[in-house]
């Protein structure tokens, strides 16, 4: 397979905001939500691991659109 996937800024805009929502909502399931150093640091580790689990599915939606916007111009 040849084919490269090119990454465009919307992708890393998408991303960055599900990783941001998901690692706060990791880390209030883990800890109550307070200005703590600790209930930061368990936002960032979500934040990251979430950004880490879900670039493959975000690049995979945005490949799925395209296809079906291409299908759907040229039919």
């Amino acid at each position: 397979m040849s084919e490269e996937v090119p990454v465009h800024a919307n992708d890393i805009l998408v991303l960055i905001v599900v990783s941001i929502l998901g690692g706060f909502l990791l880390a209030a399931w883990t800890l109550p939500p307070a200005l703590a150093f600790d209930f930061a640091v368990s936002v960032l580790a979500g934040t990251v691991l979430m950004a880490f689990l879900l670039f493959i599915p975000v690049m995979g939606v945005r490949l799925f659109i395209d296809d079906y916007r291409d299908d759907g111009s040229s039919g």
